[in-house]
């Protein structure tokens, strides 16, 4: 289906916002979808209370630590331990996150003038 430039007329793409003629805004068309994509689970060096493992799952799933960390704590409360249980197995089985690399030095030296 092809979009019309309201302003000037202009036949143009289905994904385009604006006109390529004109400049103008298009409304009414609903902005493309960003796309969700899934990283591996790790527990994070930084930010982490015992050993990662909340703050490995609010990140992955972009969830609040804050309430994973509470939910956490009222699962190990309320079934007798098993919340723990649970997260001494995550803690096992997620791997920590890397170290970062430094960045490459690509510093080129000049030659020795024979002093």
């Amino acid at each position: 289906m092809a979009i019309y430039c309201s302003n000037c007329g202009k036949a143009m793409g289905d994904d385009a916002r604006f006109c390529s003629a004109c400049g103008a805004q298009i409304t009414g068309v609903a902005p493309a979808p960003m796309p969700f994509a899934q990283t591996r689970m790790y527990r994070p060096r930084a930010g982490r209370m015992v050993a990662g493992v909340c703050q490995g799952l609010a990140v992955t799933y972009h969830w609040d630590v804050v309430w994973v960390r509470v939910l956490t704590v009222l699962i190990t409360i309320f079934s007798s331990g098993a919340g723990l249980i649970a997260y001494v197995i995550f803690w096992i089985v997620m791997p920590e996150e890397p170290y970062a690399l430094p960045p490459t030095a690509t510093t080129s030296y000049p030659a020795s003038g024979g002093n």
